[in-house]
């Protein structure tokens, strides 16, 4: 019971520190070219490091991680779970603009501060994860 109570408080904790810092700049858009065949898999790894970068400044890192559980579960352990299923990339993105609990146990994540636009590419970048 100490255990789980410990848990549970170390996981609150690192919530609060993770709401409680500043909303990160949004990054600079770039200028959109007519990309050739041949340059798509390089743009797509960059739009990917883009992602990852931006969840950091968001402090998804706080809590999550791409490969390892923290206080909520890895990046490709969501995409996993959800991979496939109708209209999941949409739900994905509503529990991390409005945050949620019990899907993933009885930690909760707290509503994100980001646009419905930045809450879907989060979404559509984890999914990406397998």
């Amino acid at each position: 019971m100490r255990k789980r109570l410990f848990t549970v408080a170390v996981g609150l904790a690192l919530i609060s520190f993770s709401c409680q810092q500043k909303p990160a700049e949004k990054p600079a858009e770039q200028p959109t070219q007519q990309a050739q065949p041949a340059e798509q898999p390089q743009q797509q790894a960059v739009a990917v490091k883009d992602m990852q970068a931006f969840a950091q400044q968001k402090g998804c890192f706080a809590c999550h991680d791409i490969n390892t559980r923290k206080v909520g579960p890895a990046f490709k352990e969501v995409a996993a779970k959800l991979a496939g299923k109708p209209g999941i990339e949409e739900h994905l993105a509503e529990r991390i603009k409005k945050g949620g609990v019990g899907e993933w146990g009885n930690v909760p994540m707290p509503p994100q501060n980001v646009t419905d636009q930045e809450a879907k590419d989060l979404a559509k970048w984890v999914l990406s994860l397998k």
